[in-house]
């Protein structure tokens, strides 16, 4: 049996694991979106350099989602995983290590890690996507650092859409809270900005 007809398999035995990733991509994906708003607010100057700040929020946020996103959640998974099998050994007493419970442990780890670090990689690129540009000269600096804060609660407000469907709830009161979380980061950074005179 080759890699995808495993994996097809191991889905249907654990329905639950897309919930899971679900929750991980969502989770993460707010991570690094109110990240790279922090470095907006927290870096920017009239004289700032684009370049820097577009690196700052990229390799932060990139950082932050391999080691964590993708490596932290493959290894967290897998151990709650060989646990279940194991558990499972227990009850049966017999082993499973030619069944298909063995191979859930190889294959659900790397899908709920890899749907865990996707929005924690590529959304940080969009919000650094304005900086690129004004480096490039196409966008004025101070409107890019507007787009770059724009795409970044738009993101938001993307994803609170999305939670609102899923759990069958008033969509706009779904993108509000989701939309406050990032204007809470804001006012949480301009006024430490304030604070240290910055």
């Amino acid at each position: 049996m080759g890699f995808f007809e495993d994996f097809k398999k191991v889905i249907r035995i654990y329905p639950d694991v897309k919930g899971v990733a679900r929750r991980m991509f969502v989770t993460n994906s707010l991570d690094g979106i109110v990240a790279g708003i922090g470095v907006d607010i927290g870096g920017f100057s009239h004289n700032a350099d684009p370049l820097l700040l577009a690196s700052s929020i990229i390799g932060g946020t990139v950082a932050m989602g391999v080691i964590s996103g993708i490596l932290g959640v493959y290894l967290s998974e897998r151990a709650e995983r060989i646990k279940e099998v194991k558990d499972l050994e227990r009850k049966v007493a017999s082993s499973l290590k030619d069944s298909i419970y063995w191979k859930a442990v190889k294959i659900l780890p790397i899908y709920v890690a890899l749907w865990s670090g996707i929005g924690i990689v590529l959304f940080p690129f969009l919000i650094a996507l304005p900086y690129l540009l004004s480096a490039w000269g196409i966008l004025p600096l101070y409107t890019a650092y507007l787009s770059s804060i724009g795409i970044g609660l738009g993101l938001m407000g993307v994803l609170g859409y999305y939670l609102g469907r899923i759990s069958n709830e008033n969509i706009g009161i779904a993108v509000a809270r989701v939309l406050a979380m990032g204007v809470a980061a804001i006012i949480i950074v301009k006024l430490l900005r304030l604070t240290l005179g910055v």
